[in-house]
């Protein structure tokens, strides 16, 4: 029912022969599909996809893809592409040019497309899987929740690209392009278990939004917002902060906003990416006047260590609810984590490896990741990682 499949992209003829060698029988129920921008834009010049599945979903990642086949180099050019065969389950896939005022109501009217495309409308869907580009993604999920609720678990990530210039691009089987969003409704015949969380823990500083520009956060505790930040990081012993691109020399100190879910306590991470003369901080996700924000902390082994176990709280989790064992995962981790243990990325893939051990997997390293806390909500953050499992097609119980 799941298979991994890794396609030659140096041009539109290596793509082509790779997915013909791979494709005999009838199309794929769904394509779920990354690589590094290179390899994404050879999308645009493959002749008749629809061949292969009429529900393509794919983003760009950071460098490239991780998978259970191994790690992307910055010279590959290649796509990762999880197979579903699931001529039983029902999948769709619609997708939208994002326009900037418009995105509550583009996004709603794209998951229906999706829910008829998938000819269930009277149907909630076990799980939503969408890609988009960065800059709208809590609004892309309030207008996904107009149309289905909170009950329905939105997850995936935004398109990256290597070096946040904004080359980032999605694929809908049919278009490429910068600003695309792109939903994909999930009915499978297998059972879904999903977990969402950082690698990241607290620190003894926090304060109080108190102004705020989009997604530039101006003031803390009606002080300048850099102000603040850069007095909670010398208190830490860390490096102070200076107007210009931050991002990767705050990944490892980002702002949390503190949560719970039945009195489990659980964070959802701002990434800084840029500070402004004015002492603005602009991340990468929505903060509110009256949030309270706390400086956050990292290292190398948490984030290491963080994706497997995300794993397997997600595969405990499908065999405690569903009593299955899993047969393939989809897995987002955020590019900025990506980044910052570049150098233990393959050690990262091996531990996912032995968590999943002979099974198909697909990581994408995005530059924002949506997922379902334990408190049932979605939501949009950044620095996460996300897991999605899918069941065994034959659930046999457990002993």
């Amino acid at each position: 029912m799941f298979n991994l499949l890794q396609i030659d992209a140096t041009d539109s003829q290596a793509m082509t022969a790779s997915l013909n060698a791979a494709f005999h029988g009838k199309p794929a129920s769904l394509l779920i599909a990354t690589g590094n921008v290179a390899s994404m834009k050879i999308l645009q010049e493959l002749e008749d996809p629809q061949r292969f599945s009429t529900n393509w979903i794919a983003c760009s990642s950071c460098i490239g893809a991780a998978s259970s086949f191994g790690v992307d180099q910055v010279s590959d050019r290649r796509l990762t592409l999880l197979v579903v065969e699931d001529p039983a389950g029902s999948y769709g896939v619609a997708s939208v040019v994002q326009v900037p005022g418009d995105i509550v109501q583009q996004a709603a009217a794209t998951v229906k497309a999706a829910i008829l495309r998938a000819k269930r409308p009277a149907e909630l869907p076990a799980l939503i899987w969408c890609m988009q580009a960065p800059g709208y993604e809590e609004q892309i999920i309030a207008g996904i929740q107009q149309v289905v609720g909170d009950q329905v678990p939105i997850l995936g990530g935004s398109a990256a690209d290597d070096a946040v210039t904004g080359e980032w691009c999605q694929y809908d089987g049919q278009q490429l392009a910068g600003n695309l969003l792109v939903i994909a409704v999930l009915y499978p015949t297998v059972a879904i278990s999903s977990y969402f969380s950082s690698g990241y823990s607290t620190e003894p500083f926090s304060g109080t939004v108190t102004e705020v520009q989009g997604r530039r956060i101006t003031k803390i505790n009606d002080q300048s917002a850099l102000e603040v930040y850069n007095n909670w990081l010398q208190q830490t012993g860390a490096p102070q902060q200076a107007p210009g691109q931050v991002m990767s020399d705050c990944t490892y100190y980002p702002l949390g906003r503190q949560l719970a879910a039945k009195d489990i306590p659980f964070s959802l991470l701002s990434l800084p990416t840029n500070i402004h003369n004015d002492g603005g901080i602009e991340t990468l996700s929505e903060v509110q006047p009256g949030d309270v924000v706390t400086l956050m902390s990292g290292s190398k082994e948490q984030l290491v260590r963080r994706a497997s176990h995300v794993v397997r709280v997600a595969t405990n989790n499908l065999r405690l609810r569903h009593q299955t064992e899993p047969a393939a995962a989809l897995i987002v981790y955020c590019a900025g984590c990506m980044l910052a243990v570049r150098a233990e990325i393959e050690q990262v893939q091996r531990s996912l490896t032995e968590a999943l051990p002979g099974l198909p997997y697909l990581v994408a390293f995005t530059f924002g990741e949506q997922g379902c806390f334990a408190d049932g909500y979605n939501r949009h953050g950044n620095l996460m990682i996300s897991a999605v499992l899918f069941g065994q097609q034959h659930q046999e119980r457990l002993p």
